[in-house]
This record gives structure tokens, sequence and C-alpha cells, in this order.
């Protein structure tokens, strides 16, 4: 391999790195426009031993929008990054370490998981065209008392629910209406 190929190959696994860590922050910080910029319009995914799967962006955006309420709040932290380029295309197997709060139900979910994501390349920009994760294991916790669990008043969470919908996009702007500020229909 010429070093001009190396170099390429070495830039194509950085910036996979770096869309495979904004979906995480998107997903956790729920910007689901930046969580969008992610895909490709025909990406599919498989979460949960694929038992969640999905066809096309919206759909995906869509499940993930429900299922990340804001009275839930996550983190997702991946390690590690086997990435194989393959010219426009790569995969990458990541573990996932992940920690969600559902206050209301009082229990707390510790989690691991393996990511299987295939990317492709279009217009020199990296994109996930398919995303999935197995479980390893899932740790659920129930408490009685969870007066020790509050948001910090100037979390991004806690932002999200003075945003003005007409400033959002098309993804943040589905996420304030139907999950975040739910409105009677007329």
């Amino acid at each position: 391999m010429e070093l001009e190929e190396r170099i390429t190959r070495l830039e194509d696994i950085e910036a996979i790195r770096m869309l495979q860590a904004k979906y995480q922050r998107c997903l956790d910080s729920r910007d689901f426009d930046g969580v969008a910029s992610c895909f490709t319009d025909d990406a599919s995914s498989s979460y949960g031993n694929g038992k969640m799967s999905y066809e096309g962006k919206d759909a995906i955006i869509k499940f993930l929008c429900s299922v990340m309420a804001l009275s839930r709040p996550s983190t997702h932290f991946i390690h590690g990054g086997e990435i194989d380029v393959n010219g426009d295309t790569a995969t990458g197997i990541w573990y996932l370490e992940d920690h969600l709060v559902a206050e209301k139900y009082f229990v707390e979910l510790f989690g691991a998981a393996v990511y299987h994501v295939s990317y492709k390349k279009i217009n020199d920009k990296w994109f996930i065209f398919h995303i999935g994760y197995e479980r390893q294991f899932e740790y659920v916790e129930r408490r009685r008392l969870f007066s020790l669990f509050s948001f910090h008043k100037k979390t991004i969470l806690n932002k999200k629910k003075k945003e003005n919908p007409e400033e959002l996009g098309p993804y943040n702007r589905y996420f304030y209406e139907n999950y975040l500020n739910k409105r009677k229909k007329k």
C-alpha cells in the first residue's frame, strides 16, 4: 500500500471514529437532528439483538425519539473501534456500555453490548448505513428511594424543555412535539 493510500485510510478511520462519537453524544443530549445527520437516507437498524429493527432514516429517528424521553437520562459509552475500511464502505465493531435511569419507574439499567455498524462514504463524507447491537448483559435494579437522583438545572436535557419549536430542525421538532411537550390535538 502506497503512502497516500495509507494516509487516506487513516483519515477515513478517524472520520468514522468522529462520526460514531457524534452519534453517541447527540443521542444522549437528545439532539435528533444531529443523530439524523449521521445516517444515510436508506439506513437500517437492528437494536437489541434485532428486536427493534427499522428501515430508513425517518423510521430510525422516530423510534429513537420514542425511547429517549427526557425523563430517562442516559449515557452510552463506546470503547474500542475495530474499523475496517474497504474503499467507500467500512465496518466497525464497538463495545457499548450504557446506563439508563427511569425515575418514573424507580429503575436503573446498566448494560453492555457490541455494536456492529456499516458505513458508507458519500461525496467524501462518512455516514452510518446500518447500525445494530447485541446485548452482552443487562442489569436492572429497582430502587425505592430516588430522592438522591436529581437533574442539575443547567443540564442539556432541562434546556431542551425550553426550546422554541419554530427554531428547531425537523427531527428535534418531532421530538419536541411528540415526546417532550405533548399537546392536546384538536
